[in-house]
């Protein structure tokens, strides 16, 4: 691939087809060989001339297209001026694409002649690859659809099948993994399951040499082949392509109502229970079968908010850094943390946050995104009803149903104190999910919303299936109610 070619490559194409200088297929005899073959034609000297000539019409067509190409990389870089990271490289590269492949393949040809499952990829979100393939789909679609001429779909695998092939040097994608036929991911509790969990928390600590080549930042499904490619009694089968992860948590207090409610759910492998990987947070050990209790040394909040909410900052500062500590989140795409009373449905939410499957947002920020600042999940927006958009803290996270992407979490984690600091209203003042949505914001992370039923901001019936999550329902016949 040439880099930034002319769209008009008329010239260049004559220029570049060979010594001859001729275009390609022609039938007639080439120049330079002409020359070269017949000195008792014509004088030597006139041939030295005629070729010296010819040599300076080359390189100053050479010349003239380098001039010309940077001076379209330039325009093409001013063009590209609102963009950052990947997306910008790959507006550029895009546009290379576009000029240097007439007559070439499509996407299905060209990936058709490379089916190495190896060199496949599951998109995480917020990775460069997702960056790519979001602003592509987003803009690069509509502001430039030729640079997207062979593109027979307009997916998300489509689109990220297309990057791995024509913008390899900036979009960082590999091609999407086909289906598994046969397949199944293990299910919370079960022994497949019990033994991906050790091995990520426990097994390969004590023995990295059995798992060359995974860490605990990969996927489960990573793990869950690795066993069953050592232990089909275990594992029998092959882990199912997961499009989006989810690590879930919840802080539950022990000698209240909702130790009860967290046995119902898990009883049902239901609310957090039914994400890939979860944990429950309190101060004394839970002793709930297979889930890990991480604990932090006090839940009790004493102070109240000036809105007169509980001032629960602190407890989940503390919670937070238990689930950084216990670093399993860094395998999913999204880390969710629910109160124990909300009525979670996770495959309508795995669903509505898969990757080519994003809900718009009626509320879009006005604030540049930078690189790696993640993205995370309003659900409330009462500020409609008295006339406001966005702004002034608004649309909120309700803590009810936080959704938090792991790179957001991650830039989180290197800026809490940051964020403490630059806090206008004391934090320790503050309720939990106020504070990490102003952090958040603050840091310039990407924002979605979805409207949750939550009843302490407007609710939602639980026949409507256009929730995810339904809050507050105290007792397990009502938290049941809801959920059947």
């Amino acid at each position: 691939m040439r880099p930034f070619s002319n769209p008009d490559n008329s010239a260049s194409d004559l220029a570049l087809s060979g010594a001859e200088g001729q275009p390609h297929g022609s039938d007639e005899e080439p120049l330079l060989i002409s020359l070269t073959s017949s000195s008792n034609r014509r004088p030597r000297l006139t041939s030295l001339v005629v070729l010296i000539a010819l040599s300076s019409a080359l390189l100053a067509a050479a010349a003239a297209k380098l001039v010309q190409d940077a001076h379209r990389r330039t325009l093409l870089w001013e063009g590209a001026g609102g963009l950052e990271g990947g997306a910008k490289a790959v507006f550029l590269e895009a546009a290379d694409h576009s000029t240097n492949s007439k007559g070439g393949k499509s996407t299905d040809e060209a990936d058709g002649e490379d089916d190495d499952d190896d060199e496949c990829e599951v998109v995480m979100q917020d990775s460069p690859c997702h960056v790519a393939v979001s602003w592509a789909l987003n803009t690069g679609l509509h502001e430039h659809p030729e640079w997207y001429a062979s593109l027979k779909e307009h997916s998300f695998q489509a689109m990220q099948k297309f990057l791995s092939i024509h913008a390899k040097g900036t979009a960082q994608c590999k091609k999407p993994c086909k289906p598994i036929e046969d397949c199944e991911t293990a299910k919370a509790g079960s022994e497949c399951w019990r033994h991906i969990e050790w091995s990520r928390t426990e097994g390969i600590q004590k023995h990295p040499e059995w798992y060359s080549g995974l860490s605990l930042s990969d996927p489960m499904v990573k793990f869950q082949d690795h066993i069953h490619k050592d232990n089909k009694t275990v594992c029998p089968k092959r882990a199912c392509t997961v499009a989006t992860s989810f690590f879930c948590w919840a802080v539950v207090r022990k000698t209240s109502y909702e130790y009860e409610l967290m046995k119902t759910q898990l009883r049902l492998q239901a609310g957090i229970f039914a994400c890939d990987e979860f944990a429950l947070i309190s101060d004394t050990e839970l002793n709930m079968d297979g889930v890990k209790t991480l604990v932090i040394p006090s839940i009790e909040v004493t102070g109240i908010t000036n809105q007169g909410t509980s001032a629960n900052t602190p407890v989940f500062v503390n919670a937070w850094r238990a689930i950084q500590a216990d670093g399993r989140y860094k395998a999913h795409d999204w880390v969710l943390k629910a109160d124990p009373d909300t009525v979670l449905v996770m495959d309508r939410l795995r669903t509505r946050l898969s990757p080519w499957n994003l809900p718009s947002n009626p509320y879009p920020s006005p604030v540049e995104v930078p690189p790696n600042a993640g993205t995370w999940v309003t659900n409330c927006d009462k500020m409609t009803m008295w006339g406001a958009g966005w702004g002034n803290g608004w649309p909120m996270m309700y803590g009810s149903l936080e959704i938090v992407s792991r790179v957001a979490l991650d830039n989180y984690f290197v800026n809490e104190e940051k964020c403490k600091r630059d806090s206008i209203v004391p934090w320790m003042q503050m309720g939990e999910d106020a504070f990490m949505g102003v952090c958040l914001r603050d840091l310039r992370a990407a924002e979605l919303f979805l409207k949750q039923g939550d009843g302490t901001c407007g609710g939602g019936d639980c026949s409507d299936h256009s929730f995810q999550a339904y809050h507050p329902y105290k007792d397990p016949a009502a938290w049941l109610t809801c959920w059947n």
